[in-house]
C-alpha cells in the first residue's frame, strides 16, 4: 500500500505542466488522507480548469477507489480517465489506470475485461518501449488465467514476468516475489505441487529476516500447497505465520483497511478452516469459517467467495450437515457459473487472438518499412560507393609513386644508418679491444710481476734459512701456493679478457688444464670430462665464458674440499635449443636444508643468473649433482 502511495504521489508531481500545482497539492492530501479523502477530492473537482487537471482527478480517485475496494467506482472513474488521458500524452498514468481496471476486473470476476485491460496497457507499453509495464501485464494476465482456471496460460505469463525481473541489473524483490507467486499458485491449482513449492520458496532468495514481514502471502500459498498434499499440521503453521504478519502489517498500516486487508483474511481464514476440518476439529473450523465468510464477503473478490463456499461445503457434507452441504454447493455453483462459462472462455481466445494477429501484422508492416528503407540505404550506399571507389584509385595511384619515392629514399636512409653503425660499431669494439689489452698488460707486467716477487721471496727465505719453526714454515708455504693459485687465476682473467669471444673448445682447454692440476693435488679422485662435439664451435662473450669456467671451477673444489668423492664428473650436452652442464660426484653429499650457503654456492648461483641460466643442485648421501642450463 505505501509502495503504491509513493508511485501515484511521484507521477502527480511530474504530471503535465498543465495542471496547477495547486490542485496537483490537493490530489495527493486526497489520495494519501485517511479521514479527510472525499474532502479533498471535492476541492479538487473544484478546482479544475483544464482536461488534464479533469484526467488526473479522475485518476486518483480510480487509484483510492481500487485501493479501498470500492470496485464499481474504481471502474467508472477509470473509464474516465482513460478517454481524457488517451489523448493527453500522460502515458504512466494511462498504464497506471489499465493496471488498476485489469486488477478490479478480477475481483469482480470478470475475467475477459481484465485481460482486455491487460492487453490494451501491454499494447501502450510495447508501442512506448517500456518493458517494466510490459512484466506488470503479464504478471496480471497470469493471475486473472490462475482465477479462471487457465493455469497453463498463465505459468506462460508468469514466467515472462519472472524472465525480465530476474535479469535486472538492479533486481527488485517485491517484482520478482510477485511473479514467482504468480506462477507457483497456477502449478498449485494445476495439481502440480512439487512445481508450486520450488517456485515459492524461490522468493526467500530475496529476502531475509524482518523483511519477510513483506511476503506473507508467499506463507500463505506454502501452507494451501501443503494442505492439498494432506499435510495439515505443516499446512497449519506456515498460514497461521501467514495470518500473525497480516494482522502486524495491519498495524503497521495505522489500522487502515483496505482491499487486500479483506482479501488476505478471507484467503488465511478459509485456509485454516479447511484445515480445521480435516483435523476433525469441527466447533474451530465453524469459528473460523464464520471469520472467513466476513472477510470473502468484504473483499468483494469472486475467487474467495467461490473458494470459501467451496470448502465450507464439503465441510458441511463431512459433518453430515447436508441441508446446509447443498446450500453452499449452490452458491459455489453460481458463482462459478457466473465467471466460467463456454462463451466468456471464447471471448478470452478472442482477445488474445486480436492481440497477437495485430502484433504480427505490426510486425510484418515494421519489417517492410525496414526492408524498403534498406534497399534504398543500400541504393545510396552504392552510388556513394561509385564515387568513392573512383576517388580512391586516384589516390592510390598518387599514394602509390608518393610511397615508391619515400620508400627509396628511406631505403637510401637505411643503408646510409647501417654503415655508419657499422663503422661505429667497428670503432667501438676495437677501442674496447685496446683497453682490454692496456689492463690485461698491466695486469701481467704490475701484478703479476708483484705475485712472481712475493712467491720469489718466499722461496728464497725457505731455501736461505734453516727455518727450525714448522708452523712458519708451513705459512711461508701457504703463502707461496696462494700467490701461485692467484697467478694462475690472473692468467685465466687475462685470457679471458683478451678475447673477444670464447668457444667451448677454449673452455674445454682451461678446464682441462685445471683438472691436470687438480689431480697433481688429489690423485686419489678419478675426473671425467665430456663436451658434446656439436658444441665444440659454440661461442660465447668473454663475460659468459668466464662465469661457466669460474662456476665449474667452483663446483670441483667443492667436491674435493669437502665431498670425499672417489669419482667427478664435467658433462656439457646440447638438449634441443639449450646447453646442459653438468658437474658430479659420488661423495658423501650434504643436507641441502639444514646446511647453511657459503659464499661459493652463492657466488656459482649469482654467475649463472647474470647469464640467464637456471642453476639446479641436488645432494644425497651417494653424492652431490649441480646442473646448469643455458
Amino acid at each position: 500500500m505505501k509502495k503504491l502511495y509513493l508511485l501515484i504521489v511521484t507521477m502527480l508531481l511530474f504530471s503535465v505542466e498543465a495542471n496547477s500545482q495547486e490542485i496537483k497539492k490537493t490530489l495527493i492530501k486526497a489520495f494519501t488522507s485517511q479521514d479527510s479523502s472525499d474532502y479533498y477530492f471535492k476541492l479538487a473537482k473544484k478546482n479544475i480548469k483544464t482536461t488534464a487537471d479533469e484526467a488526473q482527478y479522475y485518476f486518483c480517485k480510480n487509484a483510492r477507489c481500487c485501493d479501498y475496494n470500492q470496485l464499481d467506482s474504481s471502474v467508472i472513474y477509470g473509464e474516465k480517465a482513460v478517454k481524457l488521458l488517451q489523448n493527453g500524452g500522460d502515458i504512466p498514468s494511462l498504464l497506471t489506470v489499465y493496471h488498476n481496471l485489469s486488477k478490479v476486473y478480477r475481483k469482480q470476476g470478470q475475467y475477459d475485461k481484465a485481460i482486455h485491460s491487460s492487453l490494451m496497457g501491454i499494447r501502450i507499453a510495447e508501442k512506448e518501449k517500456k518493458e517494466n509495464w510490459i512484466a506488470f501485464f503479464d504478471a496480471n494476465l497470469s493471475l486473472t488465467y490462475h482465477d479462471f482456471e487457465s493455469y497453463q496460460k498463465g505459468i506462460f505469463y508468469g514466467k515472462k514476468a519472472l524472465k525480465y525481473w530476474v535479469n535486472q541489473k538492479e533486481k527488485s524483490p517485491d517484482m520478482i516475489s510477485n511473479a514467482l507467486n504468480a506462477v507457483a499458485i497456477n502449478f498449485d491449482d494445476w495439481n502440480k505441487p512439487d512445481s508450486a513449492l520450488y517456485y515459492h520458496k524461490q522468493v526467500f532468495k530475496y529476502y531475509k529476516g524482518k523483511d519477510t514481514l513483506y511476503i506473507a502471502e508467499t506463507y500463505n500459498n506454502i501452507g494451501n500447497t501443503l494442505l492439498k498434499q494432506k499435510k495439515y499440521k505443516e499446512a497449519q503453521k506456515w498460514i497461521s505465520t501467514a495470518l500473525r504478519i497480516n494482522d502486524k502489517n495491519f498495524e503497521s498500516n495505522n489500522g487502515i483497511k483496505d482491499g487486500n486487508y479483506y482479501y488476505t483474511r478471507a484467503t488465511n481464514y478459509t485456509n485454516l478452516a479447511t484445515i480445521a476440518y480435516e483435523l476433525d476439529d469441527f466447533t474451530k473450523a465453524e469459528q473460523l469459517f464464520e471469520k472467513a465468510y466476513f472477510f470473502a464477503k468484504q473483499s468483494k473478490s469472486a475467487e474467495k467467495l467461490r473458494d470459501f463456499y467451496y470448502q465450507r461445503a464439503a465441510f458441511n457434507k463431512k459433518r453430515n450437515n447436508l441441508s446446509k452441504a447443498v446450500q453452499d454447493q449452490e452458491n459455489y455453483i453460481q458463482i462459478r457459473d457466473s465467471v466460467f462459462d463456454v462463451e466468456r472462455a471464447q471471448t478470452f481466445s478472442e482477445l488474445e487472438a486480436k492481440y497477437q494477429n495485430e502484433k504480427k501484422e505490426k510486425q510484418l508492416l515494421q519489417s517492410k518499412a525496414q526492408v524498403r528503407e534498406r534497399e534504398l540505404e543500400i541504393k545510396n550506399k552504392n552510388t556513394q560507393f561509385l564515387i568513392l571507389g573512383l576517388i580512391s584509385l586516384a589516390l592510390l595511384c598518387i599514394i602509390y609513386l608518393v610511397y615508391r619515392q619515400q620508400k627509396l629514399k628511406i631505403k637510401q636512409q637505411e643503408q646510409e644508418f647501417e654503415l655508419k653503425s657499422a663503422i661505429a660499431k667497428i670503432e667501438t669494439q676495437n677501442k674496447l679491444q685496446e683497453q682490454r689489452l692496456t689492463i690485461s698488460r698491466d695486469l701481467h707486467d704490475n701484478i703479476g710481476s708483484q705475485l712472481t716477487f712475493i712467491i720469489s721471496s718466499v722461496d728464497n727465505i725457505k731455501y736461505a734459512f734453516d727455518i727450525q719453526n714448522a708452523k712458519l714454515e708451513d705459512k711461508l708455504s701457504g703463502i707461496s701456493d696462494f700467490a701461485k693459485s692467484t697467478i694462475i687465476e690472473l692468467r685465466d682473467t687475462i685470457w679471458a679478457m683478451n678475447k673477444s669471444q670464447i668457444t667451448f673448445e677454449d673452455l674445454q682447454t682451461r678446464i682441462h688444464n685445471f683438472i691436470d692440476k687438480a689431480k697433481e693435488a688429489k690423485s686419489e679422485i678419478g675426473f671425467y670430462f665430456s663436451v658434446d662435439a656439436k658444441l665444440k664451435e659454440r661461442k660465447f662473450s668473454s663475460i659468459e665464458g668466464m662465469n661457466i669456467y669460474r662456476t665449474i671451477q667452483e663446483a670441483i673444489n667443492n667436491s674435493i674440499k669437502y665431498a670425499q668423492a672417489q669419482k667427478i664428473e664435467i658433462l656439457v650436452k646440447k638438449e634441443e635449443d639449450s646447453i646442459r652442464i653438468i658437474i658430479q660426484d659420488n661423495g658423501k653429499g650434504f643436507d641441502i636444508n639444514t646446511t647453511e650457503k657459503g659464499n661459493g654456492l652463492l657466488n656459482m648461483q649469482k654467475r649463472i643468473a647474470e647469464i640467464n641460466g637456471k642453476f639446479e643442485l641436488q645432494s644425497s648421501s651417494s653424492g652431490t649433482k649441480i646442473s646448469i642450463l643455458l
